[in-house]
């Protein structure tokens, strides 16, 4: 799954850290300053297979 995240840096840093705790990410993109905005900057996560830890059954 493909996740788009814009905003301000502390933002777009806050979201990554918090999908990171919730899914696998598999690969980050550099960040883009976005032209029609100052101060805003945008970043895709790349999201990994589920990892199996085994410790719930679902």
């Amino acid at each position: 799954m493909r996740i788009r995240i814009d905003g301000t840096y502390a933002e777009v840093v806050h979201a990554a850290n918090t999908i990171r705790t919730l899914l696998p990410i598999q690969q980050i993109s550099p960040l883009m300053k976005l032209r029609e905005r100052p101060h805003t900057w945008r970043v895709f996560l790349n999201t990994a297979p589920r990892r199996d830890t085994g410790r719930w059954i679902t």
